[in-house]
């Protein structure tokens, strides 16, 4: 159920204080807070909300009488019954839950006016950042996830208010038992708020904090400079102005004599490798390859793009698109291993993801190994998915170098006769397209891939089987929130109607 963002611009930008560092640090603070105990860690926006439902069903449960051991040993002593404690339990056990979720609202709060600054210190800085693809989208998807923190908050409050009847009624009474009623009616409202939310989290204290609320709307289908190409389509509006800025000085501390794009082809491969467990010594080496003296300071002392950033950035891309990465890994093995092409004059690599949920990543590289112009059609025939006939005509140049080895290769090595060498010109040379496959049913599916000649003689053919199934954890917050509305809603109704017919001179069942 999509709720349409209330917290405006303004609201956001009101709560930015005049010290942009006493603003920083007080939300690198409050997100060190909310990480460990609220939203992450403990968990208490999650586990105080359980543990009330358990106290919630005690006070209903026990309203007539106290059980045995309440009755002989405690409420002698305390004055109080079971039911009563219960109710009193859950009112401190929901005002837990409201500090929480206000705590975690307010961190919120702070994110979106820090994102609204830093757009605005872009738009001083002429680089606008509102004009990228993207913006619009990430822009309502900050302020839907506000939107529901604060209906969220305030059904809590509504919550604690309807325990407050509750506790001057007593448990007893009809109109206890219907207020308490309403109390968890509304809980479960405030939790069916805030479980969308978990799916989108987002802080503006890391440089990477916004990556996860941000889905790219579309993606080039044919990838220029792969890995750069590959990395811009995932950066987030900001995150992505800044990267123009950093390629721009980047590219004045290549060396001289390299080639613009294979040096950034092997920067990016290099922080990939260096990802997947190259030690840091050798991406020294292979950095100091196609890297000046001031380029090393630039890259590895970088205040935004740091190597934790690149780490953080890759593992996202490799979650999002495994089968770019399986595909580069395989011809990585082919190299090291020194195996020859299925085509000798050619090279085909295809992939996809064995699991598919919202859409599906079709990866496909061609690469020339020959001295002549090629033309080749990919053509890819679905009954599961739409497009389920798709056809494109490749026009394949000729590399400007023979990159592939039949003979066993390092993996890093003085030079490019290494795989990372080869493997970045690979990518500089090859056509990498990229297409999103959109599933019509759920369950075994199956894509097959025909790369042909223009006259319909086939070359190689492929079949690849996946499964299509939903994303469990977004399913289970889906479901839940769902499941929340409704039943939170018709209790909602049913205390109202049943207070109004007491109310009016009926009799409350």
């Amino acid at each position: 159920m999509a709720d349409e963002p209330v917290a405006s611009e303004e609201e956001a930008t009101a709560t930015e204080p005049e010290s942009g560092f006493g603003f920083r640090l007080s939300e690198s603070i409050m997100d060190a807070i909310d990480r460990q105990i609220i939203s992450s860690g403990l968990r208490l926006i999650m586990f105080l909300p359980a543990f009330a439902a358990v106290t919630y069903f005690c006070s209903w449960a026990f309203s007539q009488s106290s059980p045995t051991f309440w009755l002989e040993n405690i409420e002698p002593n305390v004055k109080l019954g079971f039911s009563m404690f219960m109710a009193a339990l859950s009112f401190v056990v929901v005002l837990g839950y409201i500090l929480a979720a206000g705590f975690h609202r307010y961190r919120v709060r702070i994110s979106l006016a820090t994102f609204h600054q830093r757009v605005e210190q872009s738009n001083v800085e002429h680089r606008s950042v509102q004009s990228l693809q993207g913006y619009d989208g990430l822009l309502y998807q900050l302020q839907t996830s506000m939107s529901h923190l604060t209906k969220s908050l305030g059904f809590a409050l509504l919550s604690s208010l309807m325990l407050v009847v509750v506790l001057w009624y007593g448990t007893g009474t009809v109109y206890g038992n219907l207020f308490l009623l309403a109390s968890a009616s509304f809980l479960l409202l405030s939790i069916g708020q805030h479980l969308p939310t978990r799916s989108t989290p987002f802080n503006m204290v890391e440089q990477t904090g916004l990556l996860q609320a941000y889905i790219p709307p579309v993606h080039p289908s044919t990838l220029n400079m792969v890995f750069n190409d590959l990395m811009k389509t995932h950066m987030d509006p900001l995150l992505r102005a800044q990267y123009d800025d950093y390629t721009t000085h980047l590219e004045k501390v290549f060396k001289r004599g390299i080639d613009r794009h294979f040096a950034h082809e092997k920067f990016l491969m290099t922080l990939y490798r260096h990802a997947t467990g190259l030690d840091r010594k050798t991406l020294e080496d292979e950095m100091a390859e196609i890297l000046t003296k001031n380029g090393m300071d630039f890259v590895f002392n970088h205040e935004v793009f740091t190597l934790e950033s690149w780490l953080r950035l890759i593992g996202l891309i490799n979650q999002r698109c495994p089968a770019f990465f399986r595909m580069v890994d395989r011809l990585k093995q082919d190299l090291e291993s020194g195996r020859e092409p299925a085509m000798k004059d050619l090279i085909f690599e295809v992939d996809m993801e064995n699991v598919v949920t919202e859409k599906a990543n079709l990866f496909t590289l061609f690469h020339n190994l020959s001295n002549k112009t090629r033309t080749v059609v990919f053509r890819v025939q679905t009954p599961n998915f739409e497009p389920k006939d798709l056809a494109l005509t490749y026009r394949l140049e000729p590399g400007e170098s023979y990159w592939w080895s039949n003979e066993a290769l390092p993996l890093a090595a003085q030079g490019n006769e290494d795989v990372l060498g080869k493997m970045s010109g690979l990518l500089k040379d090859s056509t990498v397209s990229w297409q999103t496959l959109i599933p019509t049913t759920n369950g075994d599916a199956t894509v097959s891939v025909r790369l042909e000649e223009t006259n319909g003689e086939l070359l190689l053919g492929r079949q690849i089987n996946v499964r299509v199934r939903s994303e469990f954890r977004q399913w289970l917050r889906t479901t839940g929130s769902y499941v929340a509305y409704l039943f939170g809603g018709f209790g909602v109704f049913v205390a109202f109607v049943l207070v109004l017919f007491e109310v009016f001179g009926g009799s409350a069942v």
